[in-house]
């Protein structure tokens, strides 16, 4: 209903008629109208700075209809070394445009390095939360400690946003987000019992829906609560785009390849509007290259991978779904195909070239799906769920040959994806008991979405001795402590994400010592 003027359609809704889908203001912290309704946020930070985020609109939201702004809003921004926005060390001015979706990208530079700071913006007579970064210490500085602090996978339809919440009182350094930030369609009719919120409109296929989604999401308090108490580090999964689509493969064969081509170009540009994330993500023609390397002083290597946009087609694909993660045989030909890449040409030779710099104790991988293998017993041998690593296993053997061969400092994994809990110890050779354990891989819960059949996993545990730890029953997020003596991995679970005031506690907790390969179950 793009011809309908915001007072029309406001005027309706009192008047009881039938309208797109409505955002309410009480999504929002004070439920008041205002140019701020998705907060702030800040992401991808360096030595000398960081990116700073908003996004402006007004409340309520209205799905069809654009805020009431002019195509082009100057917004002024300020960077403080105080919480009170006292000591303000930089401001400018940029512009938010109708064409980017009113989004802000600033990338503040010549900054103090390892110190945290605060940042606001101002538009229209109205300022901003106040949100909290830091800049990384410089490289190969010696530093003691950082908080990681590690979530993925939240349907804004499942549950509320409390996980969240809880996050943010634990006061990460960074947080690292591993996909599934917004859900491309709805929950299913056998879910639809289970939900306590709508999207209120069909699957996102085009810029409208997904931007629609993204910014319904962000009016949650708790999710900006997260934003704005540390920077971002985000990757995608696949539900930023289409359920289970495999590069430049779809999950429906009823979806040509130019329309999926299309589908993933909007995704894209929604997804770069929203995260705080630099400009140079975006490359030639609209698309995006997400994968990229950052450093923490000498304590650590943080590499952010991309484990969608690149892969091979899913494995021995069946009609009359082509494209989606299955349970299959391992005689499926597709695993024995060397040819086969999870991660693209590019990305492996950028992240195995990366392997060789042992400046820094830690190394770390965050990547949006299970490495750990996980197989389950089946008449003829195993099976093995396809949207993982395990489809792809002979991409995942240049990995952990990779990392064998290469031998980075005490590399720990942390991925998403499986809306459950698992802690695993990754060898070089899967399901070799006399293969060295290479890695450590601590997979997140997920914020709201709904795991895995527990009972299913849990039985065939005995047939995966290098899965230490796995609970799907949960939802929740991860917080990692890493010094130069350990990395301990705490894993926190809420009580009930159907309950907005859900409290936290902790499930499990996971050590790694420095120079010493495998978990060590702390509790």
């Amino acid at each position: 209903m793009p011809n309908l003027s915001r007072r029309t359609i406001i005027k309706a809704f009192g008047a009881g008629l039938t309208i797109p889908a409505i955002g309410h203001a009480e999504n929002f912290r004070g439920g008041k109208d205002t140019v701020f309704p998705f907060g702030v946020a800040s992401g991808d930070p360096a030595e000398d700075g960081f990116v700073v985020w908003t996004r402006l609109g007004t409340l309520p939201l209205i799905y069809g209809i654009a805020p009431d702004l002019p195509q082009k809003v100057p917004v002024y921004w300020e960077i403080s070394e105080d919480e009170g926005m006292h000591s303000v060390v930089q401001k400018g001015q940029t512009y938010a445009a109708a064409i980017s979706g009113y989004s802000v990208h600033v990338e503040v530079q010549g900054l103090k390095p390892g110190r945290p700071y605060w940042y606001r913006f101002r538009a229209q007579g109205t300022q901003s939360g106040i949100g909290r970064s830091r800049t990384f210490p410089i490289s190969g500085k010696e530093v003691s400690s950082l908080r990681v602090a590690v979530a993925s996978c939240a349907h804004w339809e499942m549950g509320w946003y409390s996980a969240y919440r809880h996050l943010a009182n634990e006061h990460p350094d960074i947080v690292l987000f591993l996909g599934d930030y917004i859900y491309e369609h709805n929950a299913p009719p056998a879910r639809q019992g289970l939900t306590v919120r709508s999207y209120g409109t069909s699957e996102a296929t085009d810029l409208e829906g997904y931007r629609w989604r993204y910014g319904l999401q962000k009016t949650d308090p708790d999710l900006q609560k997260a934003h704005a108490v540390a920077p971002w580090l985000p990757i995608w999964d696949d539900h930023e785009i289409e359920d289970d689509y495999s590069g430049v493969w779809p999950s429906s064969p009823e979806e040509s390849a130019e329309a999926f081509r299309r589908r993933r170009l909007a995704a894209w540009q929604a997804w770069y509007e929203n995260m705080p994330v630099r400009k140079n993500v975006r490359i030639a023609d609209g698309g995006m290259r997400i994968y990229r390397r950052i450093k923490f002083g000498d304590l650590a290597i943080i590499d952010l991978m991309d484990g969608r946009q690149y892969r091979s087609r899913q494995p021995c694909p069946v009609p009359p779904k082509y494209g989606d993660g299955r349970i299959i045989s391992e005689s499926c030909p597709d695993f024995h195909d060397a040819r086969r890449t999870f991660l693209g040409a590019e990305q492996e030779r950028w992240l195995y070239d990366g392997f060789r710099d042992h400046s820094a104790v830690w190394t770390i991988l965050a990547q949006d799906l299970k490495v750990a293998p996980l197989r389950f017993p089946s008449s003829g041998g195993y099976n093995y769920w396809t949207d993982t690593w395990d489809g792809f296993p002979l991409a995942r053997d240049r990995l952990t040959q990779a990392l064998a061969n290469y031998g980075p400092p005490n590399p720990i994994i942390f991925s998403g994806d499986y809306h459950s809990f698992f802690a695993s110890n990754i060898r070089a050779r899967p399901y070799d008991e006399k293969a060295p354990v290479v890695a450590s891989e601590i997979l997140g819960t997920s914020i709201t979405s709904l795991g895995p059949p527990y009972e299913a996993i849990q039985k065939v545990l005995p047939e995966n001795p290098d899965i230490r730890f796995f609970d799907s029953r949960k939802r929740g997020y991860v917080i990692a402590d890493f010094t130069r003596q350990a990395m301990t991995a705490k894993l926190m679970s809420i009580t009930d994400a159907r309950n907005a005031q859900s409290e936290v506690s902790l499930t499990r907790t996971f050590t790694v010592e420095s120079g010493r390969k495998g978990l060590i179950n702390s509790t």
